[in-house]
Order: structure tokens, then sequence, then C-alpha cells
């Protein structure tokens, strides 16, 4: 009975210490961590993954969380996609070939950054932050240990409270006096009176002693008497003009019918 015993005991002993190994034989830890961090701000740590006698691959995934599984947060990828797709989508995140651990052992970095879009993001404040590591199945990843974060954001600007309303009384208008029109003068006709002409006494020529002499055409003064006077030498002159005239015409007649006769 003893013996059957002993033996259970060594059984029960050496599964306990295989399985031991086997979970001691993966971890994931990281340094670097920034202890603030803006949400919208990207940065990176050094990541050390142990995995002796992994034969598969591996996939890392940086996460942000208030409690409990409420995880959020990038992930940027081997080719600089920034993933944040859920656990079961874990081959989308930063993959780590086999191939490339050395001896069970890989150290690189890591960048990620919140996601403020997501649900799980309340506001600015302290979250926890871990990295784990997922397998080809995307199953139950190893995580690390966790560390506290803060993440920091915008202020926001307080709005100011409505500016009540202030009844501002419109100003009187004044009445601006109209300058006074200056009155047109008016222009008054006065009339003046006509003055009574003199009357100019006519004087007669024959009445004066000394007549006044008017120039004639040939520079004579004529008078009443002269100019009756003068005109005599021109009638007789006249006359004598007219009876030569009269007598010519009859010496003229007489001679024209004598010389018709013969």
């Amino acid at each position: 009975m003893s013996a059957r015993m002993l033996q259970y005991g060594s059984v029960v002993v050496l599964f306990f210490l295989t399985h031991s190994f086997v979970f001691a034989a993966t971890s994931v830890s990281f340094t670097g961590l920034p202890t603030t961090v803006d949400e919208v701000q990207e940065f990176e740590t050094d990541v050390t993954l142990i995995c002796s006698g992994c034969s598969s691959d591996s996939y890392l995934r940086a996460v942000f969380y208030p409690s409990g599984s409420s995880y959020f947060g990038y992930t940027q990828n081997n080719s600089g996609t920034w993933v944040n797709a859920s656990g079961g989508s874990c081959t989308e995140y930063f993959k780590i070939a086999s191939s490339d651990l050395i001896e069970g052992s890989w150290s690189g970095k890591l960048k990620m950054k919140p996601d403020n879009a997501n649900s799980f993001y309340s506001r600015p404040g302290e979250y926890l932050f871990k990295i784990g590591r997922y397998t080809n199945s995307c199953g139950t990843p190893t995580w690390s240990s966790e560390k506290i974060i803060t993440i920091t954001g915008p202020t926001a600007t307080p709005t100011p409270p409505n500016p009540t309303a202030t009844n501002i009384s419109s100003p009187t208008p004044t009445h601006t006096a109209s300058p006074s029109k200056t009155p047109t003068p008016t222009v008054t006709h006065t009339i003046m009176p006509m003055k009574k002409p003199t009357s100019t006494p006519v004087v007669s020529v024959r009445d004066t002693q000394s007549p006044t002499s008017i120039p004639s055409p040939t520079g004579v003064v004529l008078g009443d008497q002269d100019v009756q006077t003068n005109n005599k030498p021109y009638i007789i002159a006249l006359l004598f003009i007219s009876v030569g005239c009269a007598l010519l015409a009859t010496v003229f007649v007489i001679k024209n019918r004598l010389y018709l006769k013969k």
C-alpha cells in the first residue's frame, strides 16, 4: 500500500514539475514604458519574449484597459499598419516567427498608442497597460505583468454662460433745428416822377435879329430873301438855253426840208 502511494505521489510531483517548466518557459516582459502619454500619441517599449521550445509563430498585442478585459488601443504590425482588432484576429498583430527566436528568446521594440475613439476609453486618466503573446490559434494569450499609465487629453474649454441680454434703451432722437431761411430781399421798383419837359421857345428865323445861318451845299448862307434872289440867275439861264435849243431845232428842220426839195 505504501509503495503504491509512493508511486502515485511521484507521478503527481512529476506532473506539476513538468507543467511548471512549461509555464515558466513562455513569458513576455517590457521596459521603457512612459508614465504619461497623450490620447493620440504613439510610443514604443522594449519587449522580451521567452518561448523555449515554441514551434509556432507568436503575435504580440499591447492593450490599455480600465479594469477586467475592457481592452483598447492600437499596435503597429510588421508592415507599419495600426491594428486594434480583437484577440480573435490576433494574426493581424506584430508577428514573431519561430525562426526569429534565438535560443528560445526574442528582443525588440513594439510600437503602440491609445484608441481614444473606443468605447472603453472614457476620458483622460489612469489606465492599466500590458502586452500579450498569442499563438496561431488566437487562444488565451500569455500576458506580461501590468503597469499603470496616465493618458492625457486636451483640456475642455469651458463654455461661457449665455450672456444676459441687456436692455439697451434706444437713444431718443434729437431734433436738430433747421437753419432759418434767409429771406430773399424784395426788389421794390420806385417810380421816379418824370420831370416836366421845359418848353423851349421856338425861335423863328424871321423873328431873330441874327438868324441862324444854315450852310448850303455851296457854302452860301441862305435866308428866305437870299434864296429867292439867288434863284433868278438860274431861271434866266434855263430860259436862254430853252430858246437856243428851240432855235437850233427850227433851223435843223428847215434845213432838212430844203435838202429834200432839191
